[in-house]
């Protein structure tokens, strides 16, 4: 996978202080960063926050969970951002927060009630629905 952009950011799961990496199609291999961006942010930070998917192959998934280990281990959540207008599939089981759905003008932002957009929260092995953080 690739990505463009490493930083921090209190906006994408706002409980949490986010280590935020914007995978792309195009930039640099994350494959070849991610211990030196993660270990640069690692003390600020409670959460690691993958804003896309990559390809959504295999080979993605597998550098996801490769990267959750790593968190994880540093007992750190991990979230996935994803555009995608789909239920949480098993492959994402791996991240403690999830964001689905796509921008959709029609319904606003994930900041505004009535969006298509959720975010999902892992307790105890189930995902719950805590978008309504967002509306505060």
């Amino acid at each position: 996978m690739k990505y463009d952009s490493a930083g921090l950011s209190d906006i994408e799961i706002p409980v949490e202080k986010n280590l935020v990496i914007n995978i792309t199609d195009n930039g640099d291999l994350l494959l070849d960063n991610f211990n030196s961006i993660f270990n640069s942010y690692r003390k600020q930070i409670s959460c690691v926050c993958f804003v896309g998917e990559g390809k959504n192959d295999f080979i993605s998934k597998e550098e996801f969970k490769h990267y959750c280990q790593i968190i994880h281990r540093h007992e750190i959540k991990a979230a996935l951002y994803s555009n995608r207008d789909v239920e949480i599939e098993k492959w994402m089981y791996i991240f403690d927060y999830i964001k689905l759905g796509s921008e959709n003008d029609q319904y606003g932002p994930i900041t505004k009630e009535g969006t298509n957009q959720k975010l999902y929260k892992k307790i105890e092995d189930e995902y719950r629905d805590i978008t309504h953080i967002f509306w505060k």
